[in-house]
């Protein structure tokens, strides 16, 4: 399933930060402070929405890993 543009028509729209939507796109960035390296794979927090990331030492991509859902 192909990812969902973000709303163009801004008059009827809630304003929200480009992050936010970077986070709703899979594209997260991760905390700087939060970075570790586990036996070749770097996990993370990222930075916007606060979800658990890991990336490969192949891959220049975060990926999201852990439960989805509500944080809490």
């Amino acid at each position: 399933m192909p990812l969902q543009p973000a709303c163009s028509d801004i008059s009827s729209t809630i304003p929200v930060k480009h992050s936010a939507i970077n986070c709703e796109n899979g594209r997260h960035s991760a905390l700087a402070g939060s970075k570790a390296e586990i036996g070749g794979i770097v996990h993370a927090t990222c930075r916007h929405c606060g979800c658990e990331l890991i990336r490969f030492a192949s891959s220049r991509r975060w990926i999201r890993v852990g439960e989805l859902g509500l944080k809490g």
